[in-house]
Order: C-alpha cells, then sequence, then structure tokens
C-alpha cells in the first residue's frame, strides 16, 4: 500500500543549515559571557511565559529585550526545525517573480525556513513582505537571513510595522501566518467574529491561484482556532489542500477538553547537537515536537478518499490503534500486529463492507491492510 508522508525527515543540507544556525546567531546577536550563562533560565522564564503563565503576558512581547535572546536561541530554532519538516513535505512551488505575505513574521522564521528546507526556491526572484507589531524583531531576523543566504540571495525582503489585519498592498501568492493566531483573542463568543474577520482579510489578499497557510504550536487552543478558521475558509470558498483529505466537517474540532484536536507528534531526529544540549540545560528536554497547521487555496486538493494518520500509536486489543482523519469522520486504525504508520502519512483504504464503531471515542474502526 502507497502512502504519503506529511514530515519528511531532513535532508542532510538542511540539518547543516540548521547546525550552522547558532554561528550565525554568534555573528549577528553576540552575547557576553555571563548572560550566556544566565541563558538557560531565561528560556525557563519565557517558556512558562508563553505556556502556563501566557494570560500575564504582554501583547507585544517580542518588542522586549529580554526576550531577545532566549527566543532567538531556543524557540527560533525550534519553529525552524518544525517548519523546515513540515514545508520539506507540502508542495510550494512559488512561482518566479512570486509574492509572499508572511503576517505576524517575528524574527522571520517563516521566511528562514523556507529557504533553508526548499532549496529550488533559491534561485527564483521572490519578493517576501513581512508584516509583524515587532519591528526590532523582524530586523534582527533580515540580518540572520542576510548571513545565511548571502548578499546576493535574489530574495527581496520588505518588512512592515502592521497589525494583524492591516492592508497588504499587492496580492500575494502565498500568505503565511505562523505562530501568530495564538496571539489573539479567541475566548468564547470573540472567536466567531474573529475567525470570520481573519478569513475575509486573507482570502482578500490573495491572488486568484494563491493559497494560504496556518500554522501553529499543536496545543488544543490553537487545535481550536485552526478548526474554526477551516470552517469559515470554506464557507468563503477556500478549501484544504492538508493535512484534511476531504471537505467534510472536521472530525476533531477541540471542542472540549476531552474532545480529539488535529496536531501531529513527530520526532526530533536531525535537529542540531548545539540545540539538544540548550534544551537539555535549560531542563526543556524534547524527544517529539507539536505542531498544528492547514493549507488551503481557491481549488483546494482532489478528494480521492484518502486516509491522513493523525496520532501517535497506542495499544489497542493487543495490538496498535492510531486516530486517523477520512470523510467519513474520525477514524481508528486497527493495525493489528503490524507496524503503525508516521503522524501525517496519507494512504489509500480498503473500507470494510460493514466498519465497526469504536465505543470509547465513536470512531470508525479501519482495519489496516499493509
Amino acid at each position: 500500500m502507497s502512502t504519503e508522508q506529511l514530515f519528511p525527515l531532513l535532508t542532510e543540507e538542511n540539518e547543516a543549515e540548521l547546525e550552522r544556525f547558532i554561528r550565525v546567531l554568534k555573528k549577528v546577536w553576540p552575547m557576553k559571557a555571563r548572560h550566556r550563562e544566565h541563558l538557560k533560565y531565561d528560556i525557563r522564564d519565557m517558556s512558562r511565559g508563553l505556556t502556563s503563565e501566557r494570560s500575564e503576558r504582554k501583547t507585544d512581547y517580542m518588542s522586549e529585550a529580554k526576550f531577545q535572546s532566549p527566543y532567538l536561541h531556543y524557540f527560533l530554532p525550534w519553529n525552524l526545525f518544525r517548519m523546515s519538516r513540515l514545508f520539506s513535505g507540502l508542495e510550494l512551488d512559488i512561482p518566479d517573480g512570486g509574492d509572499v505575505v508572511d503576517l505576524g513574521s517575528g524574527p522571520l522564521t517563516a521566511v528562514l525556513a523556507l529557504w533553508m528546507s526548499r532549496p529550488h526556491l533559491r534561485e527564483r526572484k521572490l519578493n517576501f513582505t513581512c508584516m509583524d507589531r515587532a519591528p526590532k524583531a523582524m530586523q534582527t531576523g533580515l540580518k540572520i537571513f542576510q548571513q545565511i543566504a548571502g548578499k546576493d540571495s535574489p530574495w527581496r525582503i520588505k518588512t512592515v510595522k502592521a497589525a494583524f489585519t492591516d492592508r497588504i498592498n499587492r496580492k500575494a501568492d502565498l500568505i503565511i501566518v505562523a505562530n501568530a493566531l495564538n496571539e489573539l483573542d479567541w475566548s468564547g463568543r470573540v472567536a466567531r467574529p474573529q475567525a470570520e474577520k481573519l478569513t475575509k482579510h486573507l482570502i482578500n489578499s490573495a491572488k486568484d491561484t494563491g493559497r494560504i497557510l496556518l500554522i501553529e504550536t499543536g496545543v488544543r487552543l490553537t487545535g481550536r482556532v485552526i478548526a474554526e478558521m477551516r470552517s469559515q475558509m470554506m464557507d468563503n470558498g477556500f478549501k484544504p489542500i492538508a493535512p484534511c483529505p476531504h471537505v467534510e466537517e472536521c472530525p476533531m474540532p477541540a471542542l472540549s477538553q476531552s474532545s480529539p484536536w488535529c496536531h501531529f507528534n513527530f520526532s526530533v531526529k536531525g535537529a542540531p547537537q548545539w540545540l539538544h544540549d540548550l534544551s537539555a540545560e535549560s531542563k526543556l528536554d524534547k524527544d517529539n515536537v507539536s505542531m498544528n497547521f492547514l493549507y488551503l487555496s481557491g481549488k483546494g486538493s482532489k478528494a480521492w478518499g484518502g486516509v491522513r494518520v493523525i496520532s501517535q500509536p497506542f495499544r489497542l486489543h493487543g495490538g496498535m490503534g492510531q486516530y486517523a482523519c477520512s470523510h467519513k469522520g474520525l477514524t481508528l486504525i486497527d493495525y493489528g500486529r503490524q507496524r503503525p504508520l508516521e503522524p501525517g502519512q496519507l494512504f489509500a483504504p480498503e473500507w470494510p463492507a460493514k466498519p465497526k464503531i469504536d465505543l470509547k471515542s465513536k470512531a470508525i474502526i479501519l482495519p489496516y491492510k499493509g
């Protein structure tokens, strides 16, 4: 049975780019020895601020000097790793002379990851408009890009201090919104109007053939946000390219603390050793990373009945199982004694004539025939 992998392992070249990132960072953002010694504590503090203490975080925290070093040394490289894995598995063939808009750009994370992971785009004349409320972060990202790509890169990058829904002057071939939606208010009755407003802004800013890529960090909140955005995007004529293998209602919309939510965990194989060492030093070791995302266009992808693997494998009836997404709804793959697939893989199923329903999850059971 043939499968399609959504998060392929990094190429040797991509791994090398991430490995040398720390050397580039030392040139762009040199640190005194005492600041380097304190970095692990700053990373830990910032991690708390982005998770358990996020309600106390200032809206424009990326403008504050104390957050710059921990973000650049820890959060930025891990995001580069995540996005490199994703970009390697997506069709991202931006045309020569194409326009890319990066909303909530921060230190140009998406632009850097795109350059690292898609070498076939490096010689094309691409025009990037990076928009964020924190111009210092974007300027630092621009310096990093210039060090990595060299002064002769044909990519033209314009940074603009702007709020999320400020007007975009040129319609885009690709709009990227990475790790930015979670910065907005999605509480209670605000969520749907927020999604409606953002959807109209994004679609109106894209060319007729343009695509929109939403990327988030893989927590339940962003699972709900992505599901809400998917619903609004589809109501306004945009359809999923990935990860959704269908245009039916989302079976994993994160409606409650106990309901399923669409996100992917994958291994950290290929992440640079210096980043593993810094993570361990900060007591934030990782053996996997999480992500949720949505990639859309006016046409979407051709629906052919594929099944997308979502969860990590787990024990099931003495064998192994995995949750997945299909046009039939939430799907439970029963592998029996066979080896499970990787999260993100898409495969052609062989449905039984009368599928059974899992009593616990209400998922439709799909026996895997590899």
